[in-house]
């Protein structure tokens, strides 16, 4: 008899693993880009990463709609990243000056269908909107700056549908 409900435990054991591991994938095998939770950054890359927290749209008086954290800090796009797939081209300097915004499932005013993440060198998630991983630049300090639209011609402002805005500085 003891053997009998040692086999009934291992069969109830694996059959609650194989339920687990077939609800944590997707239909084709491969990776969700589903936001996370956010991770602790593992190198001076993310070292200079915003805090996770709240994301949102606000109302830019130059921008229009744009997509900002919890402080009211502008999030941008960098038009040297790619979005086919999604990946992250700002490191090192780059990084230092435009901190990458830490995966999040808080986040209101924008379609959770456009939202999801991308793996950095450094193993964290940086959030995307509608594939393109965002940013805030070190150069707006307050909430409502947009010091870094069109910096460069490569970082623009975000609208709540992912679509980066190309008008001139404002």
């Amino acid at each position: 008899m003891k053997n009998h409900s040692r086999v009934a435990s291992a069969a109830a054991i694996m059959l609650a693993v194989a339920a687990l591991a077939t609800a944590c994938s997707s239909d084709d095998g491969s990776a969700t880009t589903a936001p996370s939770a956010p991770s602790a950054p593992a190198s001076s890359d993310a070292a200079g990463a915003a805090a996770a927290g709240k994301v949102s749209t606000s109302s830019s008086p130059t921008l229009g709609t744009i997509i900002v954290n919890e402080a009211g800090r502008t999030l941008y796009a960098f038009a040297q990243d790619t979005t086919n797939p999604p990946k992250s081209n700002c490191y090192a300097d780059c990084a230092a000056k435009w901190p990458a915004v830490p995966a999040t499932t808080d986040v209101k005013g924008i379609d959770p269908g456009l939202l999801g993440s991308v793996t950095r060198k450094d193993g964290t998630k940086q959030l995307t909107v509608n594939a393109h991983p965002v940013y805030l630049f070190a150069g707006d300090q307050a909430a409502g700056d947009t010091k870094g639209q069109a910096l460069k011609g490569v970082w623009h402002a975000l609208t709540p549908q992912g679509t980066e805005i190309k008008t001139p500085k404002a």
